[in-house]
């Protein structure tokens, strides 16, 4: 070898890595520029599927071709009796738990007992018979009228 080829070596093997390189990214670039297009391409035509489909929702909103299919398939009218029958209900079956839940009020009976005379003056005479304390009534007075228990 000569000392000349090793130098010419020397800075031509930079050279040649470098269009190498080049040529490698030439070709790369060239790959994602196809590849690019074609997924260009495909999301086109996504977008334009989806474009059409949106175009008929729009239109049929737009006619109310769907709102007045709904509504010749529904009757509103009888709908509306419907819920307030439903409503109606609800209500009453609330109201009915509701009572279910409260103590009921009853009237209470009234219990009268009579009586004589005869017999309500010797309880009479062994409560006064006894003084405990001050607090005794000096006359007691027996009543003949009916006594309420409750």
């Amino acid at each position: 070898m000569k000392t000349k080829s090793v130098l010419y070596a020397a800075v031509g093997a930079p050279v040649v890595a470098a269009r190498k390189v080049s040529d490698q990214y030439d070709a790369l670039k060239t790959k994602v520029d196809e590849e690019r297009s074609s997924y260009a391409e495909l999301a086109q035509k996504t977008i334009d599927s989806w474009a059409v489909e949106g175009e008929k929702v729009v239109t049929n909103v737009q006619d109310r071709k769907v709102v007045e299919e709904i509504s010749s398939k529904v009757d509103l009218d009888q709908a509306k009796e419907q819920v307030t029958r439903l409503r109606d209900q609800l209500e009453d079956m609330l109201a009915t738990w509701r009572q279910s839940f409260r103590p009921e009020k009853t009237e209470s009976e009234e219990v009268v007992v009579e009586v004589s005379a005869d017999e309500a003056v010797p309880a009479a005479e062994e409560a006064t018979a006894e003084p405990v304390g001050d607090d005794v009534a000096e006359d007691t007075a027996i009543e003949e009228e009916p006594v309420e228990v409750s």
